[in-house]
């Protein structure tokens, strides 16, 4: 994990984790959240802080599975660890194999700004993410996904339509809320496009 000095990165898990346990409305020990963090900083060594984010997502909406009993909170945290990296490779691999068909040759050619969000998307997933200039904090994260889904329901009307199938894809296995906002746009289409049809059959 590049994204600072060792005990950068762990304050910052810290806050990740007082954020999970508050929305959760549960409370541990200082001392046990130090533990805990360091433990996922050994876990997460050659990922990033925005791994950890999304694994307490997906913890607190039970996308991991069921994970059986255990004595501790940290205990069963770390026992999420492996599904999650599981999650992750298989999302690595579904996006390798979107990336090698020939959009070229097909019906759904991949627009030149597409295949570059796409580029993106694999180097965050593939790379862990360099050191930035800027302080790295939890509330930046959540505000920057939240101005993405507040404003994806207006902007995703400029795609085309072959760049809506492909966000449509990338959302499915990583963002809900915007696999479904991007289905309503494209189920929009099809609607005005049937109505078009209609009326000129009509007229």
């Amino acid at each position: 994990m590049t994204q600072g000095s060792k005990m950068e990165v762990i304050k910052e898990i810290i806050k990740i984790i007082e954020y999970y346990l508050k929305i959760v409305g549960k409370e541990l020990e200082r001392f046990q959240i130090q533990v805990l963090a360091g433990d996922l900083y050994k876990k997460f060594r050659t990922d990033t802080l925005e791994d950890i984010i999304l694994f307490f997502m997906m913890i607190r909406n039970e996308e991991l599975g069921k994970i059986g009993y255990y004595d501790t909170f940290r205990d069963k945290i770390i026992a999420y660890v492996e599904p999650f990296m599981q999650y992750k490779s298989e999302q690595r691999e579904k996006l390798i194999k979107i990336k090698n068909r020939k959009f070229k040759t097909s019906n759904e050619t991949m627009s030149e700004e597409a295949y570059a969000k796409f580029t993106e998307l694999q180097k965050l997933i593939k790379n862990p993410v360099q050191k930035r200039s800027e302080t790295f904090s939890i509330n930046s994260i959540l505000k920057s996904v939240d101005n993405y889904l507040e404003h994806l329901p207006e902007n995703c009307k400029k795609l085309s339509d072959s760049d809506l199938k492909f966000e449509i894809r990338r959302t499915e296995f990583n963002n809900k809320a915007a696999y479904e906002i991007l289905l309503q746009e494209q189920q929009r289409r099809k609607d005005e496009n049937l109505s078009k049809k209609k009326k000129k059959k009509d007229g």
